[in-house]
């Protein structure tokens, strides 16, 4: 799979795995990732590793509501983590 240029997705990316996630797909030439966490104030330090690339997106993977809204607003995802 080539990952230049795609869209990933990556739920839980405030910290740990989905952390080392979106830097191992900003070393790999991924062109956007939707950083997804339930509080979208924790997000701005893993925004402020590539601001031109990474995008903030609120969202609760238990509350159908706010999984339909990330649907909605992600629609170019190409790869889900």
């Amino acid at each position: 799979m080539n990952i230049e240029g795609s869209v990933a997705l990556i739920t839980g990316a405030n910290g740990g795995l989905g952390t080392e996630f979106i830097k191992a797909l900003l070393a790999a030439g991924v062109g956007k990732i939707y950083a997804c966490a339930r509080r979208i104030d924790a997000l701005n330090a893993t925004v402020q590793l590539d601001p031109s690339r990474v995008v903030a997106v609120q969202v609760d993977v238990t509350k159908p509501a706010e999984v339909e809204a990330a649907a909605q607003q992600c629609t170019d995802v190409t790869l889900l983590f």
